[in-house]
């Protein structure tokens, strides 16, 4: 993450129980301040056992984190709702985005946009931007939406604004409407543009919009200084205006597989997003931070919230110990598998579908069908060569820089390369003697 990216500003926020004072930003993400009850803060705080009320317990041996948040409903229990959420007046519990105040609203994260309700759009950072609505023209060309700007001074129901567009506009003796793109979560606004005059400006992507008659339903919709922005609202591709669009937009509050693109998470690490979370440390800890890694990473891609993940047990087998500091990977078949299972043999790839002839389930591997046996690419090289990872073609297929893949054919996973400790577990158990014990 670029350091020179604009962070969210901050807004006082009142804790109930205990009068204090703490910087809480509106920009969503990670753990805000905790909340106590007169009492003093929950007994869930860095020297203390979670009480989650889960029967379920992790296999992975006497690994702490594992022992003190063993289930997402841990996790959440345990750290998320007294950090975040854990009475009335805390942020994350009715005001603040992201919305944290029950276990379901906290996995609703997931593919969420980040930062929808920062109070300044120039504060939202790059990767959290949205695609932008479109403006169609009356010759059928589409446009997305970067930015509107609003004269200084003028009324909440503007006259006229400027739009910037992502390219030489098209026909503008009428437009039919503003679309929104088809992007998931995101609320699709069509508004038919009648009684606005469009003049072309310079260069040929800006054009000034006379809204003066158009009505104030439209007028508003137009209007960015109202924030946060609501259902009907056109939405830009640029909302930090720094002439950087959408289009790289990486960034979700969770993103099922990927902790690295994911802003909860991120904004616990440093303040390069936005003020480091939680401002109030009484509560989370470092336990915390990796459990949330390792529950993040141990979801499927594409995974949608699901309530019954509330007690399954969190993956952290194959898991970095210390992810905020890179730490290592166990190299051993568990972790190995856990790769697998959870970014390879999921969905319409190498499960049940076996994309490419490829089966990367434990049964499969059991089997003899992966290790040893022939790449259906590269017929004269082996998936997996025990103990030679630079000659198992599995190896190739997963590693970024590889030149020796078949004519025609992608890296793998698609959606996503590995992480480098990832990759250095694969490589660590082939060359280990790709042992499944």
């Amino acid at each position: 993450m670029a350091s020179s990216r604009l962070r969210a500003p901050g807004r006082p926020c009142l804790l109930l129980g205990a009068i204090l004072l703490a910087s809480c930003s509106d920009g969503g993400g990670g753990a805000p301040p905790a909340s106590g009850d007169g009492g003093g803060p929950p007994a869930s705080g860095p020297d203390a056992s979670a009480s989650t009320g889960s029967s379920t317990s992790a296999s992975t041996g006497d690994d702490a984190v594992a022992a003190r948040f063993p289930t997402p409903r841990a996790l959440y229990e345990g750290a998320v709702a007294p950090s975040c959420a854990g009475v009335e007046g805390s942020c994350h519990r009715g005001w603040a985005q992201p919305e944290l105040s029950s276990f379901e609203a906290f996995i609703a994260t997931a593919g969420a946009f980040c930062q929808t309700g920062v109070g300044d759009p120039r504060a939202v950072v790059d990767g959290c931007e949205r695609p932008g609505d479109r403006l169609v023209f009356a010759d059928g060309a589409e446009r997305a939406l970067l930015r509107v700007i609003v004269p200084e001074g003028a009324p909440r129901a503007p006259s006229e604004v400027t739009v910037a567009l992502d390219g030489p506009a098209g026909d503008v003796s009428a437009v039919a409407r503003v679309r929104a793109p088809v992007v998931e979560g995101q609320a699709e606004f069509r508004q038919e543009l009648r009684g606005v005059v469009f003049t072309p400006l310079e260069p040929a992507s800006r054009l000034r919009l006379d809204l003066s008659r158009a009505g104030e339903d439209v007028a508003r919709a137009f209007d960015l200084r109202r924030w946060p922005r609501r259902g009907a609202d056109v939405v830009v591709a640029d909302a930090n205006g720094n002439g950087r669009d959408a289009a790289g937009a990486e960034l979700r509050q969770l993103v099922p597989g990927r902790p690295e693109r994911s802003f909860l998470y991120l904004r616990l690490l440093g303040d390069e997003l936005g003020a480091r979370m939680p401002l109030v440390e009484n509560v989370w800890s470092r336990e915390a931070t990796r459990a949330l890694y390792c529950f993040v990473r141990g979801l499927p891609e594409g995974w949608q919230p699901d309530t019954r993940v509330a007690d399954e047990p969190i993956a952290y087998a194959g898991c970095p110990s210390d992810p905020e500091g890179g730490g290592p990977v166990a190299p051993g078949y568990e972790a190995v598998q856990a790769i697998f299972d959870q970014r390879c043999a999921s969905g319409p790839c190498h499960g049940a579908e076996r994309a490419s002839g490829l089966d990367l389930r434990r049964a499969a591997l059991a089997a003899g069908e992966v290790i040893g046996a022939p790449s259906r690419e590269v017929p004269g090289r082996a998936l997996v060569a025990p103990s030679a990872a630079d000659e198992s073609y599995l190896v190739c297929k997963i590693e970024p820089g590889c030149d020796e893949r078949a004519q025609g054919t992608a890296p793998m996973p698609i959606g996503g390369e590995l992480g480098a400790e990832e990759r250095a577990a694969i490589r660590a158990w082939i060359e280990a003697g790709a042992k499944l014990d």
